[in-house]
């Protein structure tokens, strides 16, 4: 499936240091937004919660979707095929209420058990390069996953992107 150590911890910490320094060293602000960072990945194991990436990504102010591409580059994640539309009406509108979960574990990247248990009331140890997976298994934008998971987001319509998403 996927190396999850591409995507750790370890990692992040190399990747927000590089927009720290880029946007404020030098900056009195700087010690209080690393002190807020240490503050949440202080707990964290060595795989990154879904959830301590984007509450550090909305404290450095850094755009979601861009840092997830920079972040999550060479990730495996594909959109389901039923996903993608197609001339019959019809199948677009019921396609995607049609996915197992071996075809989401596919396009994910997420082997089949974790997501079961995942899906089993363990939703709250999501992974941040499994819910990056899961948002383009579904065809939408990253930032709108994790707002909705953990910021005050909308529920987003799987399928079906909005117009001011990215192609």
């Amino acid at each position: 499936m996927i190396d999850y150590k591409q995507y750790n911890l370890k990692e992040f910490k190399l990747f927000i240091q590089k927009i720290l320094d880029k946007k404020y060293k030098g900056k009195l602000i700087y010690s209080e937004i690393k002190d807020k960072i240490d503050v949440i990945l202080k707990n964290e194991t060595s795989r990154l919660s879904a959830l301590s990436f984007f509450k550090t990504l909305l404290i450095i102010n850094e755009d979601l979707d861009k840092s997830c591409k920079a972040f999550f580059k060479g990730h495996p994640a594909f959109i389901l095929k039923t996903l993608q539309q197609n001339s019959n009406k019809l199948d677009n509108l019921f396609s995607p209420l049609l996915n197992s979960k071996a075809e989401l574990s596919k396009a994910c990247a997420i082997k089949e058990t974790r997501l079961s248990e995942l899906f089993q009331k363990r939703f709250d140890e999501l992974y941040a390069y499994e819910a990056f997976g899961l948002s383009i298994a579904v065809g939408i934008n990253p930032s709108k996953l994790f707002e909705y998971f953990y910021g005050d987001g909308e529920r987003p319509i799987i399928g079906l992107p909005s117009s001011s998403d990215e192609k």
